[in-house]
């Protein structure tokens, strides 16, 4: 995706970087043009002085300040608010003050005269706001423009994506059953019928994992009151057909009439995840353990099997993360059980030693009757 957007990212900047740069030049020219008005105003005041210096008024001024001094710079008067440092200057600016010098005869004696004026920044902030504003604006203007112009159509492909995975699936479906159904109505079994019956089953358990993954977000799943013990064993015949093709033995002890509350499909992708990654990662010959037991008000779920273990258990749940890549998946499965287990509440554990087997613990709140539980 940053593929997409880098052109028009970095055509953004540059233009973002441009206008700021502009506006810096902007409100540099503008204060250049604010201190000449000031010279001039100070010029025309100095002008005006000239003409009659006995008419200067030598009281404290809002706007203008005085300072008259002979030919040998001697100060005969002054009400400058600051104190000048020394007089060699025709435009001088001192600590937000701009000095204009000039000279005049009276008594055909020279006299040189200072006029100050103090210089204001209302129009420089006034003109700083508004490029504040005007460049925030355009950036926002950037970015919104920016985002429209990739995102979008990243939406948009998203949504072709999404369609074409839903027709998928639903173009796949349908073989899949006819092929399960009619394989089962087979009146002759042998080692090639369970190999194909074991692999459409495989498929089937893909299939419903990226049916689940699609949907799961946008679909609320009905839950329902679910007799877990006897879910568990329709589960267990259902996939003992792939163990058989691994010559995969699962002993299952299941204690009877345990109650749970949630959706069919997610108890399907639970129970179907952990113990079809117990078969895939087991080796030929091996068994597979699965326990299902009350404690505590709790109801647990085991499934342990002796395979070839799992290096980093923290890593398992995190999607399209395989720790081999030899058997195969999308990295879906154990990443659904989790969003399962953090949706029903289920505490989650693994163990495991490398080589050696795993076990997969789920603890599930048991049913107690509600009166909300038949809202879904």
């Amino acid at each position: 995706m940053f593929e997409n957007i880098k052109i028009p990212f970095f055509s953004s900047m540059i233009i973002i970087f441009l206008f700021i740069f502009q506006g810096f030049q902007i409100l540099d020219l503008t204060k250049k043009s604010i201190e000449n008005q000031e010279i001039f105003s100070l010029v025309k005041k100095s002008n005006d002085i000239k003409k009659d210096p006995n008419s200067i008024n030598l009281k404290p001024n809002l706007i203008y300040q005085y300072m008259i001094l002979n030919h040998k710079n001697e100060i005969l008067f002054s009400n400058l608010a600051i104190d000048l440092l020394n007089f060699d200057f025709e435009i001088y600016k001192f600590k937000n003050y701009m000095f204009y010098k000039d000279f005049f005869f009276q008594d055909d004696k020279l006299y040189y005269l200072i006029v100050a004026k103090k210089l204001t920044n209302e129009k420089l902030n006034l003109i700083t706001c508004f490029m504040l504003f005007a460049t925030i604006l355009v950036v926002f203007l950037i970015m919104y423009f920016t985002h429209q112009s990739t995102i979008k159509s990243h939406l948009e492909q998203k949504d072709k994506m999404t369609t074409f995975f839903n027709d998928a699936m639903h173009e796949l479906k349908t073989p899949l059953g006819v092929a399960m159904l009619n394989l089962s109505m087979m009146e002759f079994k042998n080692k090639n019928t369970h190999r194909i019956k074991s692999a459409l089953k495989q498929m089937m358990i893909t299939y419903e994992d990226i049916e689940y993954f699609i949907k799961n977000s946008k679909i609320n799943f009905t839950k329902k009151v679910i007799n877990l013990s006897s879910f568990l064993a329709l589960r267990i015949s259902f996939i003992n057909a792939v163990a058989k093709s691994k010559n995969i033995k699962i002993i299952a002890h299941i204690k009877p009439n345990l109650y749970i509350f949630m959706s069919e499909i997610e108890a399907t992708r639970l129970i179907d995840n952990t113990i079809s990654n117990a078969i895939k990662y087991s080796n030929e010959g091996q068994k597979i353990l699965i326990n299902l037991h009350l404690e505590n008000g709790m109801i647990v779920f085991v499934v342990k099997d002796f395979g070839i273990g799992i290096k980093d258990t923290s890593k398992i749940w995190q999607r399209y993360v395989r720790e081999d890549r030899i058997n195969g998946g999308f990295g879906l499965g154990l990443n659904i059980v989790l969003k399962i287990c953090q949706k029903y509440a289920i505490s989650k554990n693994v163990k495991s030693i490398y080589k050696q087997g795993s076990t997969f613990t789920y603890a599930i709140p048991a049913y107690k009757e509600k009166i909300l539980d038949n809202i879904s």
